[in-house]
């Protein structure tokens, strides 16, 4: 039950992130865009409903259309790694088969194209590519086409021909918003000697959005030293290549030796030159196949007259190569990113309770061993779970999400105000998101765990950040991307916060309190403070880790089965026999399906135990038969399915007691325990075998302190 609701929960969040990925993204396939629409749909109807058949049709569809593709679109692009594009191909068809509506079928055209290069040469290739164009009729299509002709053209270093398909087909400038395309371009410029016409798509790529975006550093580095190196620019590039040595340049050892022999070859040192290109196939990778080639048609023309550059190009190569100078001293001088210390603590710690948790076997009741939370425990002095229940987990699907959340928020929020303020924000923030919950939540056996309020604390102190009034020198576009992902997860939290028979989630209110002190602490101080604060705000930091804990040491201290046991203040009369309950057990009618191994009958059920996915409840039998279980009275039809087996105690707190196991087909799928009062037969039903284990003295007290109403 506990693994189909938590693969239920993490395909409507596997959707939901798909989807939103897929809007965002400009001209993103609409298609499939509405396919997956109506996949959150079908999962949002089986979690509220409770359907397990639409459950799973939703899980099984989103392995399919969403999973399965990630996974083939993985495998594909490794194929190309590998040289072997003949499988690439066959698997990127099966990806588009299962994404209805991605528009997938063009990049399918595309890619058997480079099916044909591999298997039958740049020729071949060329032919399909130019069959295609005489078939298409979208411009974008054309396009695309047109740039494969163009890319199998400088694949075989026909530059001539590759740029007079350019030329004759796209404006000078359209290469700058097309990476690979602007690199192969301006190396055909090079070899042809066309240094005006480099300088000016250079200095188009320098001027449009890639030069600008900070990602695309490199790929300007790469087309910079690209154009250097053919104008002969060799003190440039052999300084920044005996600096770099491809490490931030991005480029193999021959790659960087190629440029480094045509730079010494334009600069009008043959020798050299043709030394270096002859180191560069002992130098090539196994994938860069045509590093081979292209070092064999730069020795060709090492001897060649180098013509003179124009004044202009000469100025602007200068010019180049100051900038190129300057930008790569610039990133070899950075200083490395200090490490996320509070974020990296934060899902440590939560990732190793959940583990400890797990290994412990604490699942439904055994949770407040783990430091889980209910208003009962708080009134009684129990002060240190409002500290421990934030790290507090019962499964996997809630374990990550909450990671994930802190972990991306966290990049932001600890990068601008430092590790102890986002300590700060998520410690007490959830902390009082703890509190409120225990307070003003009306049910006093409500297991309360806090994971999502501390990611809640911590998303919306990130998006207050994130304001422009406080992060103004922040790209807008940049912004606004982190802003939707985090609004996205925000609202995650929010709707797992629907009301359930399963898990371990916060309160709305607990995420509301967690959301309102975190924006006071994230609002009371701008971004940046004066040096001599930093001291204070880690001491205040450290101190309230201390007390975190020193709560833990005091939540392992205690015995919250026992404080059950003592504090059974429900007495409640069950077909004349009194029983003495705690406050986790409510009253069901019989039919109530809340499991799947055993049905639910009139009687009373643990619901804490429920939370961990387990179904534990006591029965009480009327005119129980003077042999064999009085299971069989409540239900005859289960006869014919179950089989009862006479087991010993499961622990030593139900040794006085009738045990039975119940099979089906062989598989042992509960355990029954029985006591005998005159004619009555008191049952303790649970299903799992295990679900009695995390509390066996509470349910055996139970059981013994059971008595006739007239007793």
């Amino acid at each position: 039950m506990a693994l189909y609701q938590n693969l239920l929960v993490l395909a409507g969040l596997v959707l939901a992130m798909v989807l939103l990925r897929t809007i965002r993204r400009p001209g993103g396939p609409r298609g499939y865009a509405a396919v997956l629409a109506l996949q959150l749909a079908l999962t949002f109807a089986a979690i509220v409903y409770e359907d397990r058949y639409l459950g799973i049709v939703a899980i099984s569809l989103c392995a399919l259309t969403v999973v399965a593709p990630a996974l083939l679109e993985r495998g594909a692009r490794q194929m190309f790694a590998l040289g072997r594009p003949r499988l690439a191909v066959r698997l990127s068809g099966l990806r588009a088969m299962l994404m209805p509506g991605a528009g997938l079928g063009r990049q399918q055209q595309i890619l058997r194209g480079f099916a044909l290069l591999d298997r039958d040469g740049v020729d071949a290739a060329l032919a399909y590519f130019r069959g295609l164009v005489a078939a298409a009729e979208d411009p974008t299509e054309l396009a695309v086409i047109h740039e494969q002709i163009v890319a199998m053209l400088l694949f075989d270093h026909r530059w001539s021909e590759a740029v007079t398909h350019y030329e004759s087909h796209f404006h000078p400038g359209y290469a700058a918003v097309r990476p690979t395309l602007a690199l192969g371009i301006l190396r055909a410029f090079g070899e042809l000697g066309r240094h005006d016409a480099a300088a000016a798509l250079l200095r188009a790529i320098e001027d449009g959005p890639l030069g600008s975006e900070a990602g695309a550093a490199e790929l300007l580095a790469q087309a910079r030293l690209t154009f250097l190196a053919h104008a002969g620019a060799l003190g440039v590039v052999e300084d920044a290549l005996a600096r770099d040595r491809g490490r931030r340049l991005g480029l193999s050892p021959g790659t960087a030796t190629l440029f480094l022999g045509i730079a010494a070859a334009r600069a009008g040192d043959p020798v050299r030159a043709d030394a270096l290109l002859q180191q560069v196939p002992g130098l090539a990778r196994r994938s860069e196949t045509r590093l081979a080639a292209a070092a064999r048609t730069a020795r060709a023309h090492v001897d060649d007259a180098v013509p003179a550059l124009a004044d202009d190009v000469q100025a602007f190569v200068q010019a180049v190569g100051e900038r190129f100078r300057a930008a790569f001293r610039e990133r070899v001088g950075t200083r490395r990113l200090q490490p996320l210390v509070m974020t990296t603590a934060l899902i440590a710690v939560s990732a190793g309770w959940y583990a400890v948790t797990l290994a412990a076997g604490w699942a439904g009741v055994g949770l407040l061993r783990a430091g889980a939370l209910t208003g009962e425990l708080w009134r009684a002095g129990s002060w240190g779970r409002i500290f421990t229940a934030p790290f507090v987990h019962a499964d996997l699907v809630g374990l990550l999400l909450d990671c994930y959340s802190i972990w991306l928020a966290g990049h932001v929020l600890e990068r601008i105000h430092g590790w102890a303020r986002t300590g700060l924000i998520a410690l007490l923030g959830s902390a009082a998101g703890m509190w409120a919950a225990a307070v003003a939540d009306p049910d006093p056996a409500q297991l309360i765990g806090g994971g999502n309020a501390l990611a809640v604390a911590v998303l919306v102190a990130t998006l207050w950040t994130l304001l422009p009034a406080r992060t103004p020198g922040l790209l807008s576009t940049v912004r606004r991307s982190v802003v939707l992902t985090l609004l996205f997860l925000l609202g995650a939290h929010v709707f797992a916060c629907i009301p359930g028979a399963y898990g371990l989630r916060s309160t709305p209110l607990s995420l509301g309190t967690s959301a309102f002190v975190a924006s006071v602490l994230a609002l009371l101080l701008p971004p940046t403070l004066p040096g001599w604060t930093r001291r204070p705000l880690a001491l205040l930091c450290l101190a309230v880790v201390a007390v975190v804990g020193f709560a833990a040491a005091q939540v392992a201290r205690e015995d919250p089965i026992a404080f059950a046991v003592a504090h059974r203040e429900r007495r409640v009369v069950e077909h004349g026999v009194a029983l003495a309950l705690p406050a986790s057990f409510e009253h069901v009618d019989a039919g109530e399906r809340r499991h799947p191994l055993l049905p639910v009958f009139a009687g009373w059920l643990d619901t804490q135990a429920l939370r961990g996915g387990h179904l534990v409840q006591f029965v009480v039998v009327e005119d129980a038969p003077a042999e064999g279980s009085a299971l069989f009275v409540l239900a005859p039809n289960l006869a014919h399915e179950l089989v009862v087996r006479p087991e010993a105690a499961p622990a030593p707190a139900f040794a006085g007691f009738a045990n039975y196991t119940l099979q089906r087909n062989g598989e042992a799928i509960a355990r029954v325990v029985e006591r005998r009062l005159g004619t009555r037969a008191l049952l303790l039903l649970a299903a799992p075998e295990a679900a009695l284990d995390p509390a066996p003295e509470l349910y055996a007290a139970i059981l013994g302190d059971a008595a006739l109403a007239g007793d």
